[in-house]
């Protein structure tokens, strides 16, 4: 135990899930004073063991029995009203534009590492800690994870350095088999439960489902982009591009791939999996995000969706407000809505880019 550590006080938010309780229990025994922090940030009636609950009930009783394991505090912080005006809100609007955003980004830096970083601040936390796979560099950057599949830095990319600064990831040093084994070993109540998915604080919900109440179907033509009618969508929202679908997959028709949408004619473009539409060499990005800026002879590495491979960017510039990527190989599927990363000065050591609605430029 760190004695240096007791004099620290770290603020955790604490899930229910196994990422966060081995954060959790490796800072008690790293001998920091340890309060954990349970997030309700969206109510949604869901079914649970056959009956409905609010959709937060079932991890704050799993996030109650780990910190009664652990013998640390636990708190319940409201960030609803944060959640549905800064994140729930944009998601919906960006749908109903025909983009495709990312809520998991904005999770993050509106809730995660803004309103609960803020408040555990100012409830005087000298630290908060979460239980993502990133590690963070001596003034703040944020560095990538050892364990390359679980690496979350991609959703990070858009939090303040100043955050970062005051951040623990406790785990990033770890592979995930490593933090189960932690965890058994423990005895922590949630060893052995699966890894959560779905959308950030709402969960495994079908987006039709989601925003049925939002955005009502517009049916329009599939087109290919020979200019061949092949059948009807139900509207231009449900669909990504990049996104496969079994779009006329009959009479020996390969399957089919999303490479665009006219808005002005309501049609939904598609294209074969090798279709020169799906790809791009050109990526520019509004309002980039710098959590630590690239300068002039920079290397640098892009990634424009979680877990793909790094890709090296031939050159870049930053016209105003915006940044223009040329890569070196055809990016595949660069989707308007999105966020990137990138990462410069070699493989191992990651800073983070924000690229909001990402554009897509056909060369």
């Amino acid at each position: 135990m760190n004695s240096e550590n007791a004099q620290k006080t770290v603020y955790i938010g604490l899930s229910g899930v196994v990422d966060s309780a081995v954060s959790a229990y490796l800072l008690v025994e790293a001998g920091y004073n340890v309060v954990a922090i349970f997030m309700k940030n969206f109510s949604q009636e869901i079914m649970v063991n056959g009956q409905m609950t609010e959709c937060w009930v079932p991890e704050w009783h799993d996030a109650l029995r780990v910190a009664a394991h652990l013998k640390i505090p636990l708190q319940r912080w409201d960030f609803e009203t944060e959640y549905r005006r800064d994140v729930y809100e944009y998601f919906k609007k960006e749908y109903a534009a025909g983009r495709t955003p990312n809520p998991d980004v904005l999770c993050n830096s509106q809730i995660k590492f803004g309103a609960f970083y803020e408040a555990a601040r100012a409830a005087g936390a000298d630290y908060i800690a979460t239980g993502h796979y990133a590690q963070v560099g001596s003034d703040g950057e944020l560095l990538r994870a050892v364990d390359d599949d679980k690496d979350q830095t991609y959703f990070l990319n858009s939090i303040s350095r100043e955050a970062l600064r005051h951040t623990l990831f406790p785990i990033g040093h770890l592979q995930k088999s490593d933090v189960r084994e932690i965890a058994r070993a423990a005895g922590l109540p949630v060893a052995e439960k699966k890894d959560s998915t779905g959308i950030c604080f709402v969960g495994e919900v079908p987006i039709k489902e989601l925003l049925a109440d939002t955005i009502k179907p517009r049916p329009g033509k599939i087109m290919t982009t020979a200019g061949e009618e092949i059948g009807e969508h139900d509207g231009l929202t449900w669909y990504t591009i990049g996104q496969r679908h079994g779009f006329g997959a009959t009479g020996g028709r390969a399957a089919l791939f999303v490479v665009g949408k006219n808005f002005e004619t309501n049609e939904l473009i598609v294209g074969d999996e090798t279709d020169p539409a799906l790809f791009s060499l050109r990526v520019t990005a509004r309002e980039p995000h710098w959590i630590d800026a690239p300068v002039a002879g920079d290397v640098l590495f892009a990634r424009f969706r979680h877990r793909q491979p790094l890709q090296k960017v031939a050159s870049w510039k930053i016209d105003g407000n915006v940044l223009i990527l040329e890569m070196v190989e055809p990016q595949r599927a660069i989707t308007p809505g999105q966020f990137g990363n990138r990462l410069t000065g070699g493989i191992f050591s990651a800073s983070i880019l924000r690229i909001p609605r990402v554009g897509l430029e056909e060369t």
